[in-house]
């Protein structure tokens, strides 16, 4: 079983509908729902009200924010890949998707020299560093599709 983490779904459900301009109740009628309804099935102190994952999907499209469908793959121990548009992409692209991932490289490198400057490492540091190398993940693969698109087979 993964180190499940429900607070991490939880703040992501809740940051979906509530960071979404307007909040719940601009986002509420565009999936079809109330907005008094839609902050119960966020909200992580109720257990009355649940989000399906029909909701969640629909939710993240509309709102195009994926942090639900980030966070169930943390839980899950597996990675999100958003990728580009299947485009005729530039050199600058390229090079763009290189430097977002070596510049998630080093942001992982000083997430891990922070957390060994205690002698213990604490829960929340891994998590922090666990959060920082599937991004590095997820730009990497980021710059495989880019150089898949001028790939000549």
């Amino acid at each position: 079983m993964p180190d499940f983490e429900h607070s991490d779904l939880d703040a992501a459900k809740y940051a979906v509908v509530h960071d979404y301009p307007g909040g719940a109740r601009a986002l509420a009628p565009l999936v079809g729902k109330s907005p008094a309804v839609l902050s119960n099935k966020v909200n992580p102190t109720l257990d009355t009200h649940h989000l399906s994952v029909d909701e969640a999907v629909t939710i993240q499209a509309v709102a195009r924010d994926y942090r639900i469908l980030q966070a169930e793959a943390r839980v899950l121990g597996h990675v999100c890949i958003p990728m580009p548009a299947n485009l005729p992409c530039s050199d600058v692209e390229i090079l763009k998707a290189y430097a977002d991932w070596t510049a998630d490289i080093g942001e992982t490198a000083q997430a891990i020299k922070a957390a060994l400057e205690d002698p213990h490492v604490s829960r929340e540091r891994l998590r922090e560093i666990k959060r920082e190398i599937y991004e590095d993940s997820q730009r990497a693969l980021v710059l495989f599709a880019r150089l898949e698109q001028i790939s000549e087979g």
